[in-house]
């Protein structure tokens, strides 16, 4: 049996998803299987996956187009390994992602089992945009329920037990369904972070199928995700609050979303009426007004 299960779902990636498999296949540790799971594509995505001469690639397809969610969940059902990694179908990783992770959750100990990686933005032409560092450790971490501090699906590799215990994906969640299983994770398992640039992002802005560019799906996921966050802030003190709604505001603003900007606003004012977040508060609905008045939206 495998030591590590890597779920990889896809729609309409057959012009990269080979890139993303190899990547896999050339990790140091050898001892996987990988589960792409084909979410309707209606281009040659089976063919490119079928063209592979491996025995640890699976390929299962949905009949019909369901979503990121019931993508992974599909996978992680068929997932028997200890541990579960996930890759998205344009997204590659360094040689050593998973013989690494693996060592730190090790020394870590069995109360950690959620570990992922820092990563770095790329163009399609393979170009570096950006690196996304943060370090979380432990359990229940308030930074979490800020913002996503973990950043992607493509980064995260999870003790299968861990995952079952929080839940699988909500198939419901129309954006932040990385975020709301990360959360969720670290309700049952510590976290913690290989402190390496070890995830090759791929941020296309010609992509019509990622969520970051429909503000329909940004606005509903994080509507949800706020509603799910609700009893757990409850727990937290005002200065974590204050902090998470208005990481939801720049989230709303992106979207051009004045109702949600000025209900976000409402919490923060409510709970911190200091003249430095009513200056804020003044900011943040001149950037809403401008996002609308432009059409500018989207991440």
């Amino acid at each position: 049996m495998a030591i590590v299960s890597v779920v990889i779902p896809s729609y309409n990636r057959g012009h990269c998803i080979r890139e993303s498999i190899d990547s896999v296949l050339q990790q140091t540790v050898q001892d996987i299987d990988i589960i792409v799971v084909d979410d309707a594509s209606k281009d040659d995505t089976r063919a490119q996956v079928e063209a592979i001469a491996d025995p640890r690639v699976r390929y299962l397809a949905h009949e019909n187009n369901r979503g990121g969610g019931a993508a992974r969940n599909t996978g992680i059902q068929a997932a028997s390994a200890e541990f579960i990694a996930f890759l998205d179908s344009d997204d590659t990783w360094a040689a050593n992602k998973l013989e690494l992770q693996l060592a730190e959750l090790e020394r870590k100990g069995p109360d950690y089992g959620f570990v992922y990686t820092w990563l770095i933005g790329v163009d399609p032409q393979g170009r570096e945009l950006w690196r996304f560092s943060d370090v979380l450790d432990g359990a229940k971490v308030a930074a979490l329920f800020m913002r996503n501090a973990v950043g992607t699906f493509s980064s995260v590799m999870v003790r299968r037990s861990a995952l079952v215990a929080a839940g699988g994906m909500d198939e419901q969640m129309r954006s932040c369904q990385d975020w709301d299983l990360f959360v969720r994770i670290n309700q049952v398992t510590k976290i913690c972070c290989v402190q390496q640039y070890l995830v090759r992002y791929l941020q296309n802005s010609g992509d019509r199928h990622r969520i970051s560019a429909n503000p329909t799906k940004i606005i509903a996921g994080h509507q949800r995700m706020l509603s799910k966050l609700r009893p757990q802030l409850e727990e937290m003190g005002v200065a974590v609050k204050v902090a998470t709604f208005k990481e939801f505001a720049k989230v709303f603003v992106s979207a051009a979303s004045l109702g949600n900007v000025t209900r976000m606003i409402a919490e923060v004012l409510k709970l911190m009426p200091t003249p430095s977040n009513l200056v804020w508060a003044l900011l943040t609905l001149a950037r809403v007004c401008k996002r609308k008045i432009t059409r500018n939206v989207g991440y």
